[in-house]
């Protein structure tokens, strides 16, 4: 599209958590946004400034309960515009107005809302729920999650494919480095293990030690969400203490990461699809898929799609790493998993594999 036709919004608590201690990742984030020439202004200065874009894009809800708006008295929009003309000139605004807490956020900055969607494991415990309604057009990665917002919400639909994976169908990735950064022994199978942020609902706590046992005969790498770094602090102690390779960058490409190995090991979330969109090979680690209300992720995976996947590829307990090992080995295993993936493949996504972000940007342009 031209990085003169968007610019990038931060929330209020991108920067910082709510004890005021900096977020890990964001000087990256900032060297990185930087050397691309994006624009990024924080989200208290647009509002304090009265900006609202024609099109505002976001994943998920970020913040509020309703879609009504507090109204504004006339000194609050002459003070606004006041605003605006200190930031044209280069100035910080002389005023500052706050987020409204109830409203939600992308209706603050914007007047028609674009929903990417973040993942295709959609659930109705989190991605289907009522805040969709705001929304005037969604992007979706594939048959699947169209399918299932069309049937909740009045939003158009679009077919995007998964734009984050295009990457992994050009000629550019050189996994050379990777090799060398994991010390990789290529006489080896590859296993990529994802676990999910989810408290109960991560693989981590039933299968670090089961899967050390085996972690001379394979090249096993972990990738934890990178929340867990923070928020399960004492799930990355335990996969330490069993000297796992731990993929610790917030910013990794992971069409690198999935290029490299033979096997992807998940439990929740979005990873299965991920690897399903690319043609890589599936295993789910079992983990609880019922607990109660009470449950940290009860809620974020109430209903999710990921439970119609596990119907279909192999499921293993932390009980049956022989299996898990007699699969690995297995010439058949392979075939019939690849062949299990492409199907799951036209079933979920039914898109072009590549090219998602041209289709994005002409879907954008023709609005």
């Amino acid at each position: 599209m031209g990085r003169s036709r968007f610019l990038i919004i931060l929330t209020e608590y991108f920067s910082c958590d709510a004890n005021g201690n900096e977020r890990q990742g964001l000087s990256d984030f900032f060297d990185r946004v930087r050397m691309e020439g994006y624009e990024v202004r924080k989200i208290g200065e647009v509002i304090s400034c009265g900006i609202k874009f024609k099109y505002v894009v976001t994943n998920h809800v970020i913040s509020g309960s309703t879609d009504e708006s507090k109204s504004e008295t006339t000194g609050e929009r002459l003070k606004k515009v006041l605003n605006r003309c200190l930031l044209a000139v280069g100035k910080d605004p002389a005023w500052k107005f706050g987020v409204a807490i109830d409203t939600y956020l992308p209706l603050q900055v914007g007047k028609k809302h674009i929903r990417y969607m973040y993942g295709a494991d959609i659930s109705d415990g989190w991605s289907l729920k009522s805040w969709n309604k705001i929304y005037d057009i969604f992007l979706c990665h594939g048959v699947n999650d169209e399918r299932e917002i069309r049937r909740r919400f009045k939003g158009k639909t679009f077919i995007m494919g998964y734009p984050r994976y295009d990457r992994f169908f050009s000629k550019s990735i050189d996994l050379d480095n990777l090799r060398h950064e994991f010390n990789i022994t290529e006489s080896k199978k590859t296993l990529l293990w994802m676990p999910t942020l989810g408290g109960e609902y991560s693989s981590i706590p039933l299968f670090a030690k089961p899967l050390s046992a085996i972690s001379k005969k394979y090249n096993i790498i972990v990738r934890p969400h990178p929340l867990s770094f923070v928020q399960e602090k004492d799930f990355i102690g335990l996969l330490e203490k069993f000297n796992f390779i731990i993929d610790r960058s917030a910013l990794r490409d992971m069409n690198e990461l999935f290029g490299l190995a033979d096997v992807i090991l998940a439990d929740n979330g979005g990873t299965p699809f991920s690897a399903i969109f690319l043609g890589r090979n599936v295993i789910f680690l079992d983990v609880p898929d019922d607990l109660d209300a009470s449950s940290a992720g009860s809620s974020i995976f109430s209903g999710s799609s990921v439970m119609e996947l596990k119907k279909h590829l192999p499921v293993v307990s932390n009980h049956e790493i022989e299996r898990l090992v007699t699969m690995l080995d297995s010439v058949a295993f392979y075939q019939e998993n690849s062949e299990c993936i492409e199907a799951l493949f036209k079933e979920y996504f039914d898109s072009p594999r590549g090219g998602g972000a041209k289709r994005v940007s002409e879907i954008c342009n023709s609005l």
